[in-house]
């Protein structure tokens, strides 16, 4: 009688269990008559910054396939000598690298399709710095980006997670030296991603070239074509764009190209675009960071059958390119 008893205590424990799980399911977006549209939201141009005119960096995007350029000069909005040739199939979208300090330590953060340059703001400790550069940026309606924090060490998973009105972060940064993957010390900007998912904070991963070098090529010049976006969008208008790159509508790539993503209720389907002799590896990944699944197929499918926050899916291929998916959340 009494294992009977605890037998029908565990049974009950796992039908529950099992209900609950069952219930879970992924919130819903509708990309129907949506396209990829490609850009880079970190780049430098002016005298000082970089090695090449403006119209000269503009040409460089358009010649390697990308549909839309953010140029973030820092404290300055810097545009073309002379107005661009119209073009229906590139945007060239005004922005600024905005600094801060906070006790005489720098923040850097990009403000995008803001109208007026914002000067350097000072405060008395980096979260408050931070904070502020966000709230300047947001008062113009324009759009935040966190810049590489791992560079010297500046911004903290902690500093990050209790930001405001931000939602999206610099999870690769081409330019040398940000340490982008941490140290020893350090958590890499992955794992902090994950850290900021699984405490509920909705934030989107970005890959940016941060270019500087345009003239010569080498691993030790921060050049153009590193890390890019492909945004997902109904036609190639700045609004559309600044919107939906602000609600996660785009994956982050240094040369991974993805060709479709599904997301059904329980079922998350992504299709890789074939290359030549490469092969790919995606992980799907959960609340913590959890490995969730690691497959090789393409299209690579991962059907919800774990607790989670959230899943998000890391492509990987065999020539050391990275493809990052935005998180897909568990509907309340």
């Amino acid at each position: 009688m009494q294992i009977n008893f605890h037998f029908s205590r565990l049974l009950v424990w796992l039908l529950l269990a099992y209900s609950a799980l069952s219930a879970q399911h992924f919130e819903q977006c509708d990309f129907s008559g949506m396209h990829g549209f490609k850009g880079n939201i970190h780049t430098h141009a002016r005298e000082g910054e970089s090695d090449s005119s403006v119209e000269a960096i503009v040409q460089w995007y358009r010649d390697h396939g990308y549909h839309f350029l953010v140029i973030t000069d820092h404290s300055t909005i810097t545009r073309p000598a002379s107005p661009l040739a119209p073009a229906d199939s590139f945007l060239l979208i005004p922005g600024e690298e905005v600094v801060g300090y906070g006790n005489q330590d720098k923040v850097e953060i990009n403000a995008f399709n803001i109208v007026e340059a914002i000067q350097p703001i000072h405060s008395t400790d980096v979260p408050s710095a931070l904070q502020h550069l966000i709230d300047a940026v947001r008062g113009q309606r324009g759009i935040p980006m966190i810049n590489h924090p791992n560079y010297q060490w500046r911004l903290s998973a902690d500093v990050l997670l209790h930001s405001q009105r931000c939602n999206l972060f610099e999870l690769y940064n081409g330019f040398p030296g940000v340490h982008n993957e941490g140290d020893e010390f350090h958590l890499g900007l992955e794992q902090i991603w994950d850290v900021l998912l699984s405490s509920g904070k909705r934030i989107y991963g970005v890959a940016a070239d941060d270019a500087h070098s345009y003239q010569q090529f080498s691993p030790d010049l921060s050049n153009p074509g590193r890390g890019w976006v492909m945004v997902r969008a109904k036609h190639l208008d700045v609004e559309e764009i600044m919107h939906n790159l602000d609600a996660g509508l785009f994956y982050s790539s240094t040369g991974v190209e993805v060709q479709n993503l599904i997301i059904e209720s329980t079922r998350i389907e992504i299709s890789m675009k074939d290359r030549e002799n490469t092969q790919t590896i995606t992980d799907f990944i959960g609340s913590n960071g959890n490995l969730l699944l690691r497959t090789d197929q393409n299209p690579a499918v991962y059907e919800l059958s774990a607790e989670t926050r959230y899943v998000r899916a890391k492509v990987m291929d065999s020539e050391g390119h990275c493809a990052w998916m935005q998180p897909v959340f568990i509907a309340p």
